[in-house]
């Protein structure tokens, strides 16, 4: 009886510093934005085969003068490059889209994602403005952030995306200390 429950814990042991290396390697992970898709204003698809249709709700939306109170939702695409000889891992993703340092939407991907040892992996982020927020910016942010949406330019080019993995270890979610900082403003 001894042997076995010697046994499980060093199994613990030994499965927990993996965890922990594998959570360790995430700081060393460089973040950028992949892609942005399924690009949508008021609930009313933007895409580039309907461009017609897309251009003719953009302007009705703008004429309407009330931008702020329509929802944009999209799915940002995030690449994770792992340069380490381990693997990377991580639990969660907590994140924030800033845009002119005014915070538009915030979530968390609840997925767990192992990055190879020096491989690529994609994490897809589903993003819905906070109409609210919304208000701090001026109808011609607004028009820029759907206008570079809807033609793949990706986000204006005053926005930023902060990322905080997480590494559930036991029965403990532990975060990174600190938000990854990533550049997703348009090319």
């Amino acid at each position: 009886m001894k042997v076995k429950t010697l046994c499980v814990v060093l199994l613990s042991i030994l499965v927990t510093s993996c965890n922990i290396r594998h959570a360790k390697n995430i700081k060393d992970c460089e973040f950028s934005l992949n892609s942005v898709s399924n690009v949508s204003v008021n609930n009313v698809a933007l895409d580039s085969k309907n461009i017609l249709k897309s251009l003719t709700l953009l302007t009705q939306i703008m004429s309407v003068g009330k931008t702020s109170e329509i929802p944009i939702s999209f799915l940002a695409e995030l690449k994770i490059e792992n340069p380490n000889n381990e693997k990377a891992e991580l639990s969660a993703l907590e994140w924030i889209l800033l845009i002119r340092d005014i915070e538009v939407a915030t979530g968390v991907v609840d997925q767990k994602v192992k990055i190879g040892a020096n491989q690529t992996t994609l994490v897809t982020i589903p993003v819905e403005t906070n109409t609210n927020v919304l208000k701090k910016l001026s109808p011609q942010e607004i028009n820029t952030l759907v206008t570079n949406l809807s033609n793949s330019r990706g986000l204006p080019r005053n926005s930023v995306l902060k990322v905080k993995p997480a590494i559930k270890i036991g029965k403990k979610m532990l975060k990174t200390p600190n938000y990854f900082t990533i550049d997703v403003s348009g090319k």
